[in-house]
């Protein structure tokens, strides 16, 4: 199974990177995926986030394949999808999010 997910960083990276969002992908471990991300390992910007002591939580979980997390993120939603940045912020658990098909025909059409 794999995973896509959406880690919220508790503040932008930089004055002049403003972005407090990244969308990764799990080919089969999540949890696994998550930890490299906390230690510094992994895809570049959760590596500067680590640098610089930028906290961040994973914000939603969707199960799905790699053209749907390019669907996604070429929309550039990750803020409109980030629980954490709504009105009223609440946690997502994974088996309440979104499904692929919520995505693609309701949420975002593309």
């Amino acid at each position: 199974m794999s995973f896509i997910y959406l880690l919220h960083f508790e503040q932008p990276i930089s004055p002049n990177y403003t972005t407090q969002h990244y969308l990764g992908f799990a080919e089969h471990c999540l949890p696994a995926r998550i930890q490299a991300h906390e230690l510094g390992r992994g895809a570049r910007l959760p590596q500067v986030a680590y640098q610089r002591g930028i906290c961040f939580q994973v914000a939603r979980v969707w199960i799905g394949d790699r053209s749907l997390k390019r669907r996604i993120k070429n929309r550039k939603a990750s803020p409109r999808l980030c629980p954490c940045c709504s009105a009223s912020p609440q946690p997502v658990a994974y088996a309440q999010d979104l499904t692929p098909e919520q995505i693609a025909d309701e949420l975002i059409p593309f």
